[in-house]
């Protein structure tokens, strides 16, 4: 028959239990909004860099423009031998400064992504463990139990009696 005490073990076990595992869920839950923030942040993070690509490839055409303008006005060709050559080192220039950007960016991205892959990771363990925990509990609140109502020696007669039966005394 069970006391007050077995009852209060009882309870107490299934109080554990419930709390593990809706710990281990919340945490989950957490660390997959914490993951999907970061996804958010890494193709904001990509498309600041087309932005800012697009920014210096415009300001690299009015600098080419501005260069063509002025050879113009001094009497120059612009469109044959060093006028030519200058305004194509702009253009070079400033798309190289914009792939750098637009490489930044896909870095920042690609790193915040992984950010995000390793907090899902963190988030599916700790919903393990939380089930983990919660069978913890069970299996320690059994133990307590089984040993206080002779389970352990009930075990032992048991196989003492199927022992003697076949004579391995």
């Amino acid at each position: 028959m069970c006391t007050g005490a077995e009852i209060f073990m009882i309870a107490s076990s299934g109080m554990q239990v419930m709390s593990s595992i809706s710990k281990g869920q919340k945490d989950q839950e957490m660390a997959n909004y914490q993951a999907a923030q970061a996804n958010a942040d890494a193709q904001a993070e990509r498309e600041v860099a087309q932005v800012n690509a697009d920014k210096i490839r415009k300001a690299a055409k009015s600098q080419q423009s501005s260069a063509r303008s002025a050879l113009a006005a001094s009497g120059v060709v612009a469109d044959a031998g060093t006028a030519l050559v200058i305004q194509g080192d702009i253009i070079n220039r400033g798309e190289g400064d914009a792939l750098t950007e637009l490489l930044t960016g896909t870095r920042k991205g690609q790193k915040l992504d992984s950010e995000a892959s390793g907090l899902r990771v963190a988030g599916s363990n700790a919903k393990s463990q939380g089930y983990a925990g919660a069978a913890g509990s069970l299996l320690a609140t059994g133990g307590k139990l089984g040993s206080k109502y002779g389970g352990d020696m009930a075990y032992r007669n048991e196989l003492n009696t199927a022992a003697s039966q076949y004579g391995w005394d």
